[in-house]
């Protein structure tokens, strides 16, 4: 008997459609995808999710995606499908693919430390450097420039300068107020920093340095602003969304358009 993966591939590929179309119809990544066709459900991060992928694929491809939804609860009454828990503790032991960028290597980490070491211990010898010049007992006195006095009368009063304006905000500060429930899967600069269902009413304040990574089963299910500052709908009720990634360099695309004041009554 065919799993439900099974009968998915075979109706794509019935209809002559390549995963890769399906990904730039759905928005949802080859790699969700494959492991779909493959029933890998080890490799989604939660129920919810997994629900709305099949839906998105069902309907992309043509079929109805209600018969495929009662296939998958089918399967997974049967058990073929793990229970949530140790699922999502094979999810965190899988390896990343190529294409992921939740989780850097350890390779990659021990290159970063070793590169914090070696910046560390240059300092630490270049501070030993100064203390051994200048402040070892029985040094030298550093030469001083003696400033000449100036006369009473050319001496001028220096108006104390301004202090600087503040500094703009940096990095990102991501608030997400939710509308209905949404699960919601996010890293800040490599960290996961959610990966929950979060229902209607609640809100949520996320911070990164550099890039903010978002996977969500519902993409109408929120409204989320922007260091402050609105931001656009990134999809509808039920729209599942992956790899959406806001970085310092295409914030200002997740921005709503600001429409200017209308003009009042005497046009102006």
């Amino acid at each position: 008997m065919s799993t439900l993966g099974q009968e998915l591939r075979e109706e794509r590929e019935r209809r002559s459609l390549s995963l890769k179309e399906i990904s730039e119809q759905t928005k949802i990544g080859v790699r969700i995808l494959t492991a779909l066709e493959n029933d890998r459900w080890e490799l989604m991060p939660q129920r919810f999710f997994i629900r709305g992928v099949i839906k998105a694929y069902a309907q992309t491809i043509g079929v109805d995606p209600g018969i495929f939804l009662a296939r998958y609860d089918e399967q997974r009454q049967a058990g073929a499908e793990q229970p949530d828990k140790e699922r999502e503790g094979a999810a965190r032991r899988v390896s990343p693919t190529p294409d992921e960028d939740l989780f850097e290597s350890a390779e990659h980490s021990r290159s970063r430390s070793l590169r914090v070491y070696l910046a560390v211990a240059g300092f630490l010898l270049a501070a030993a450097a100064v203390y051994f010049i200048f402040f070892r007992p029985g040094a030298p006195e550093p030469l001083q420039a003696q400033a000449e006095p100036v006369p009473a009368e050319t001496r001028t009063v220096t108006p104390a300068a301004e202090e600087p304006p503040l500094a703009a905000e940096s990095g990102l500060r991501l608030e997400f107020r939710f509308t209905a429930e949404s699960w919601m899967y996010v890293t800040a600069d490599g960290v996961v920093v959610m990966n929950s269902n979060r229902a209607a009413g609640t809100t949520a304040e996320l911070r990164a340095e550099r890039e903010i990574v978002l996977q969500t089963g519902n993409a109408g299910g929120f409204e989320f602003s922007l260091n402050g500052r609105p931001g656009r709908p990134l999809g509808g009720p039920g729209v599942v969304l992956t790899d959406v990634r806001i970085n310092l360099e295409n914030a200002a695309s997740f921005l709503k358009e600001e429409k200017p004041p209308s003009p009042n009554a005497d046009g102006r």
